[in-house]
Order: C-alpha cells, then sequence, then structure tokens
C-alpha cells in the first residue's frame, strides 16, 4: 500500500497541472443484474482459473521458463482450464513493421502444450514501465523504436512502481498515447501488431482470446482524462482491427492499473464489438490492495484497509462490467510472498469473492519461489494448495451459486436456451459424493478420476439446478 499512495501522490502533484481538475469517474450505477459471462461453443459459461505464465516471460527471449510437464502439472494438480500467457511487443515487432515470426512459432509452440491439456489461452500483450528502453535496468513490453524519452532521466526505483513516474518512463507514455501529438504513429503500429497477431492464432483451437494492454498507465493524462478521451478509442481501434481477421475469439480490455487496482472506479467507456452475434469483450481488471502486491501484509490495521478495498472492488468492478456490457475476468491477482503475515487468509478471502461473483481470475504466477505457486525446489508452495480449489469449469446455464466451504462445493445454476453438453466440475479428491435437487432418475453424472473432472447431466426439463460436491 505504502508505494501505491505515494505513486498516486506523486501522480497528483507531478501529473495534474494547477488549473487542471480530476475528472470525476463515470457512475457505475451498480445494481443486482446478473454479470454477462464468458461462453464456450456450446454456449456453457466458462469459470476460468489458472495462472499468469510467467514473470519470466518478461525478459529479453520473451519466453516463459515452464516445459511440457509443467503444463501438465498445472492441469492435474491445480485444476487449471486456462492461463494468462505473457507476450511482448518488442520480440513481435523488433524493427517497425517487420514482425519476427519464428518467436511467435515459439509462442505457438508452448500454445500447443495448453491444448493437449484442453486449457484455454488469453494471450496477453505484456509491459511495465512501458519498456526496457524507457529506463535501463527496469520495464518491458515496448520495442526501443516505438520508445521515445526526449532524453529524460530516469533511476530504477524501490518499490518498483514509483519507477513509473521518473520523467523518462512519463514521457514515453506521453508519446505513445500521443498526449504531445509529435508520435501518433505509434498507436497504430501497435494496432497493426496486434492485427498480426491475431490473424496467426485465430484458427488455434486453444487460444480463447486476447488481452489488448497489460495494466493501462497514461503519462501525464490519468483517470477521467486518460480513460474515457484515450484508452476507449484505444481499445476501439485494435477490436476492429482484429475484428477483420478473427471474429470468434474473445477480446479482454482492462481499465487502466492505478485506482481500480485498489478498487476505485473506472471511467472506460463501451467499446463496440463488429462482429455477428453477440459481442465477445471481456472487462478484465486485476486486484492488488495496498500492502499485499508490494509484500506487505494481511493482519493488523493493513488487513482493516485491505478489506476495505475488497468492498471497494467488488462494488465497482462488477458494476463497472455491467455498465460495459461485458463479462468480468480478474486478470491478475496474488504477488504476496507465502511468508508474509495473514497471505493464506488473503488468498482465502480473494478466492471466496471471485467465487461469490461467479468469475474466473489468473493468478500471479507460476514464476518459483516468492508468491509463486512452486518454489526454488519446484515443491508445492502453500499457495498451490489453496489454488487447487473445487470449482465448476464449464455450466450448463448461468451460475447462480458457487460456494466452497472448505469441504463440499455447492454450484447452482439456472437453465439457458441454447446451451448443451453437461456441467463440468473440477473436484481434487478421489471418488466424490455427488448430490443434486433435480428430481432422481431426472439426472447423471460422470466421473473421470484421471482429469478429475466430475460431469453432470442435470434434468433437461428443470429450470435450475443445485449440485453439492464431497469428498
Amino acid at each position: 500500500m505504502r508505494a501505491r499512495i505515494i505513486l498516486t501522490t506523486a501522480l497528483a502533484s507531478a501529473l495534474v497541472t494547477p488549473t487542471a481538475t480530476a475528472l470525476p469517474a463515470r457512475p457505475a450505477h451498480a445494481d443486482e443484474a446478473p454479470l454477462r459471462t464468458i461462453v464456450d461453443d456450446r454456449g456453457r459459461t466458462l469459470i476460468l482459473h489458472g495462472l499468469n505464465t510467467a514473470g519470466s516471460a518478461k525478459g529479453p527471449s520473451g519466453l516463459p521458463w515452464i516445459d511440457r510437464t509443467d503444463v501438465v502439472r498445472e492441469a492435474r494438480e491445480l485444476g487449471s482450464n486456462s492461463v494468462r500467457y505473457l507476450i511482448q511487443w518488442k520480440n513481435i515487432e523488433p524493427e517497425p513493421g517487420r514482425y519476427d515470426d519464428e518467436y511467435l512459432d515459439d509462442v505457438a509452440e508452448r500454445v500447443s502444450w495448453y491444448r493437449e491439456q484442453g486449457m484455454h489461452v488469453i494471450l496477453d500483450m505484456h509491459q511495465d514501465i512501458y519498456g526496457p528502453a524507457a529506463c535501463e535496468g527496469s520495464g518491458n513490453g515496448a520495442p526501443a523504436w516505438a520508445t521515445h524519452t526526449d532524453g529524460l532521466p530516469c533511476t530504477p526505483q524501490t518499490p518498483w512502481v514509483l519507477t513509473y513516474v521518473q520523467p523518462a518512463v512519463i514521457r514515453a507514455y506521453d508519446h505513445f498515447w500521443n498526449n504531445t501529438g509529435d508520435h501518433p504513429e505509434l498507436k497504430q503500429r501497435y494496432t497493426a501488431m496486434w492485427k498480426h497477431v491475431a490473424e496467426r492464432f485465430a484458427d488455434d483451437p486453444a487460444v480463447l482470446g486476447y488481452d489488448l494492454y497489460n495494466e493501462p498507465f497514461g503519462g501525464t493524462r490519468q483517470f477521467g482524462f486518460f480513460e474515457g478521451p484515450i484508452l476507449t478509442p484505444f481499445y476501439q481501434g485494435i477490436v476492429d482491427a482484429i475484428r477483420k481477421v478473427d471474429r470468434d475469439n474473445w477480446i479482454f480490455v482492462e481499465p487502466q492499473a492505478l485506482g481500480p487496482n485498489e478498487g476505485a472506479e473506472t471511467s472506460l467507456e463501451a467499446v463496440r464489438d463488429p462482429r455477428p452475434g453477440a459481442p465477445r469483450l471481456v472487462f478484465a481488471p486485476h486486484f492488488y490492495p495496498g500492502g499485499v502486491d508490494i509484500g506487505g501484509s494481511y493482519d493488523g490495521f493493513t488487513e482493516l484497509l485491505v478489506k476495505a478495498q475488497f468492498l471497494l472492488w467488488k462494488r465497482n468492478m462488477p458494476a463497472a462490467a455491467r455498465r460495459l456490457g461485458m463479462p468480468m475476468w480478474l486478470g491478475e491477482v496474488g504477488g504476496m510472498p507465502a511468508s508474509a503475515p495473514g497471505a493464506a487468509e488473503f488468498t482465502g478471502d480473494w478466492l471466496d469473492m471471485a467465487d461469490e461473483l461467479g468469475i474466473g481470475w489468473a493468478y500471479w504466477s507460476n514464476d518459483p519461489g516468492g508468491g509463486g505457486v512452486i518454489d526454488g525446489d519446484g515443491d508445492p508452495t502453500p499457495f498451490a494448495e489453496l489454488l487447487a480449489r473445487p470449482y465448476p469449469r464449464a455450466v450448463a446455464g448461468t451460475p447462480t451459486e458457487i460456494s466452497y466451504d472448505g469441504t463440499s462445493l455447492t454450484v447452482g445454476w439456472r437453465a439457458r436456451s441454447g446451451t448443451s453438453g453437461p456441467t463440468e466440475i473440477w473436484f481434487p479428491t478421489d471418488s466424490p459424493v455427488v448430490t443434486s435437487t433435480d428430481p432422481k432418475g431426472t439426472w447423471k453424472y460422470r466421473w473421470d478420476a484421471e482429469r478429475r473432472v466430475l460431469s453432470v447431466w442435470a434434468d433437461p426439463d428443470g429450470a435450475t439446478h443445485t449440485v453439492t460436491v464431497k469428498p
């Protein structure tokens, strides 16, 4: 939290001119209407559980440390049905207009490992602190040719998020977003790059969609000055470009990181999907409450502050998703060392929140050590046990309840027209006991012991269904 507070304060003083006043976030108009859902090709609601792969992909090669066996482990031991797979602009387009298709071939090979496990891949165009050329020793994402700092200085800071307000980094973002009026070509090149990536992966059955820009930061334009007039049309241009080569995959859009990551409202405006039929756009905020993501704690006074941010996030992010008419997915959460006070309690609380909201998530991250799911020796960390949590992978309708009490999982749903196939539930123990509110003889189930997946076919004449699974 200290870093976030310092960063917010620094932005308030360094980025807002004396004559400007911050525009208020657009009202969220929260209501109790159910969130829209991500659906598969059978019309079932997808609940995506998985990891971010990986922080190591921020390095020069743009590739994660994993091999095929690590993907098998994620699917079998954690029950992951998805992955947020990091890629970088600098590796895709090392020179303006020249794409490195050998790099994309390497990505495709790794995507195939997830395909073998029946997992969904969200390709995430990652960046932090703009790119490595913005501040030597920091950053990932943008190529050097797309980095214009005008010779301003930058010194990497501790905590790392403070590097965002170094002069060279702010200037690089300002040029990218064309706040300066000097480099409109940068956003154009970024959009064309995404079109190239989407064309490469449009027909890959493992690729569910594309996360367009990790944790947007607006340089000297923040909050209402950034999300509505700059970020929204930027997303719209990329969506329009992708739809020329890919009509089917889902497209994930994030609010700006500063503020919404901690639960503040977002001013992001509606993006239109030009594809025929229902839109396939997803609102993908992150959750990094202050004091947790920089290795803090979840106890004492800090726990009280973080719980307040839980309440804000749970109110404002679903309200924004409803306003935008999009399903919601928690694209990043975690970042707390296992040794930090309250780490297990924090993890349990955000898992409960996600279940309550009926949304999926991608944990940060699968890198060994720290807050990852394996330690430096490759053994599971306490987080692995917490994340290996029973959940419905696919629901044959609209979910109305997902609740786990530490032993039993209860899943409720409402039938929806156009849906086929069973509800699939991942359960980590052998030979689970299954009960249903459907009348006897109208429903059935099948247990796949190897994958630990329970398939439930509900009463076809029933409007609502509730299944409870116990060890």
